[in-house]
């Protein structure tokens, strides 16, 4: 792996909290153990289209201050 790669790979695993950490580091055991199914690019497509539809199907509801979905975020996660 390059070095751009692996210190991309720090400042992303920097953002995430503690909890997030946790998961991952449970993922990447299991992977190591051959437990993590696998899933073939038609697999992974089909799943992302089903997730697409399902997050589409959601209300959208804006809080009652005013602001849009997406400025709450912003204000709670920052902007990406």
């Amino acid at each position: 792996m390059a070095q751009h790669n692996v210190d991309a790979a720090v400042q992303t695993l920097d953002r995430l909290t503690h909890q997030e950490k946790r998961i991952l580091l449970a993922w990447l055991a299991r992977a190591l153990q051959g437990d993590t199914p696998t899933m073939s690019p038609v697999q992974q497509r089909a799943a992302l289209l089903r997730l697409r539809q399902e997050l589409a199907a959601l209300p959208v509801i804006n809080p009652t201050d005013g602001g849009s979905n997406r400025q709450h975020d912003r204000l709670l996660y920052g902007t990406p």
